[in-house]
């Protein structure tokens, strides 16, 4: 038996630089790892983490478990502002630390894990955390827009999975993006069955990943035989055109839909196993009738940025 530790990157924010980190650290001990050997994830160069990201860590820690390595994580050193959060939304609940740090601020949807065949806890989830939260947050006409789309884009990838388990989470961020009065909501649904990608490539004529992305974002595209078996990805798409975002990683990809349409993807060098699926509400914009939409767009000030360093892959 050996042990081997991994250092989770200081930001875990969805930005496709620390994905790549992590993933990197991953990577250097992939070939060398076995069934019995122990996996520890040191948490001492984290300084934020976004909380919806616990979803790509549990796709991360339940792949290692699926594969008899022991998991364990080292919290000794995390930084006090990560550690509330993932106390606040339970997560660490799954290492045994019952410790509590209550929500004062009502801004935590709580991590969730469940086998996939328990749809009414996964249902009772839905309602009582995700659309609980957002209602508080949006107005009921946005809601109303949205309701059926998130519902049908949960739904279908737990179709389409093929995995034993499902993760979700999400965060009201009050104070972001900078210069917003209501701030955003970000919520997250991943699994560690076949992946998004791979899924379609199975059924369809598609070779590469960003084909596949678009495909999967197109009107009226399915891999089921009956005509409404699509993922919802469209629709969800269109409602959030000036409202939100679209973040998705699945396989050898990561593709993001900006607020304003933009359409950003990059390829990996390794596979990740499953599908991470990050819907960001942008609730300035969300109170609002989609001609009423004058707002900067803060994310896309930042993809902008970061785009020079994806440009070195």
């Amino acid at each position: 038996m050996k042990e081997y530790e991994i250092f989770i990157p200081k930001r875990l924010d969805g930005d496709y630089k620390n994905i790549l980190e992590l993933f990197q650290e991953l990577s250097r001990i992939y070939e060398t790892i076995q069934s019995g050997d122990e996996l520890v994830f040191v948490f001492e160069k984290t300084r934020w983490m976004n909380a919806e990201m616990t979803t790509f860590l549990a796709m991360i820690f339940d792949h290692a478990v699926r594969n008899k390595i022991k998991v364990f994580a080292k919290l000794d050193s995390m930084s006090l502002k990560t550690k509330q959060i993932l106390l606040k939304n339970g997560f660490l609940t799954n290492f045994g630390i019952l410790e509590e740090v209550e929500d004062t601020y009502d801004t935590t949807i709580r991590f969730f894990k469940s086998n996939m065949n328990d749809q009414e806890r996964i249902d009772q989830y839905i309602y009582n955390e995700l659309f609980r939260s957002i209602s508080k947050k949006t107005s009921s006409e946005f809601l109303n827009e949205i309701y059926e789309n998130l519902w049908e884009v949960i739904h279908n990838v737990i179709d389409h999975s093929k995995s034993d388990y499902l993760y979700m989470c999400g965060q009201h961020y009050p104070r972001k993006p900078r210069g917003s009065v209501n701030g955003k909501v970000s919520f997250a649904i991943s699994d560690i069955g076949i992946g998004l990608l791979e899924n379609i490539k199975n059924k369809t004529d598609i070779i590469t990943d960003l084909e596949a992305f678009t495909w999967a974002f197109k009107e009226g595209t399915t891999t089921k035989n009956s005509a409404d078996g699509g993922l919802g990805l469209f629709e969800i798409k269109e409602k959030l055109k000036d409202k939100g975002s679209i973040l998705a990683i699945s396989n050898q990809g990561y593709y993001r839909i900006a607020k304003n349409g933009r359409e950003i993807f990059k390829p990996f060098p390794f596979n990740i196993s499953g599908t991470l699926v990050v819907i960001t509400l942008f609730l300035d914009d969300c109170m609002k009738n989609s001609e009423e939409n004058v707002t900067i767009d803060e994310e896309e000030k930042q993809i902008s940025i970061d785009d020079d360093f994806f440009d070195l892959f």
